[in-house]
């Protein structure tokens, strides 16, 4: 059995690694979300064959290529199926969170790189977070609305606070529409250790990036990447 997760992890997680990095490339560039992914260069879309786990070839019109990103994006997405599949099993909650592991992937993608946050990544994130819900139980349905209430209110009280301390966005709205889908993924029982542990993560990954000298002081840290590996960590080690 753990062979077949291992395989079916591995098939399933590399494609859908071929897709986010479709979409994280189309958003941005004001495409729709599903399609061919657009040549990071120029900005036109490729053939739909560049869809095709593996692909490499560089772009017809300019002749740039985003393979490392897009191996990267790839190989992380394999492994994050994988590692849902052997903990989860074949099942209900192992395609749950390979899924929502994947979405985060997406999300922590386009903010670490173009510093935004989609509602067309979050809103269909919900959806699918409590429609997984509500298919295991009520009361795992009303846990998993609790948590993304409690998680958008305590992002939003750190909104407000960064307004008054700060006199500008210490977070943006992406950041709350973000935790809220954390705490819809992982429920009210384990909503406050995504956001501890992102929160974390994102404190030692902005000094770190900060004493390499990829940051400045003031700089933008990409925030919602940290909580989405905060949440995913959670989601597959629960």
């Amino acid at each position: 059995m753990v062979f077949l997760e291992l395989v079916l992890g591995g098939v399933i997680g590399a494609a859908a690694g071929s897709v986010i990095h479709a979409t994280s490339t189309r958003l941005p560039a004001g495409f729709g979300a599903l399609g061919a992914p657009c040549c990071p260069a120029c900005g036109i879309a490729l053939d739909r064959a560049a869809l095709l786990p593996g692909w490499s070839r560089p772009c017809p019109d300019c002749g740039s290529a985003d393979s490392t990103r897009r191996r990267a994006t790839e190989l992380a997405a394999a492994v994050l199926t994988i590692l849902a599949f052997v903990g989860h099993g074949l099942s209900l909650a192992g395609l749950a969170v390979a899924a929502f592991s994947l979405l985060l992937l997406l999300i922590l993608r386009i903010d670490w790189q173009h510093h935004l946050i989609f509602t067309a990544t979050i809103a269909p994130g919900l959806v699918l977070a409590l429609g997984a819900a509500a298919l295991r139980s009520p009361s795992a349905l009303l846990a998993a609305t609790l948590g993304s209430v409690l998680a958008a209110v305590i992002f939003g009280v750190f909104f407000l606070l960064g307004l008054l301390i700060y006199h500008r966005h210490a977070l943006g709205i992406g950041d709350i529409l973000l935790a809220a889908l954390i705490g819809a993924m992982t429920g009210l029982g384990h909503v406050l250790a995504a956001l501890f542990l992102g929160m974390l993560l994102a404190a030692a990954g902005g000094i770190l990036l900060v004493m390499l000298g990829r940051r400045a002081r003031n700089d933008y840290i990409p925030y919602g990447a940290f909580l989405c590996v905060g949440a995913m960590l959670v989601l597959i080690w629960r």
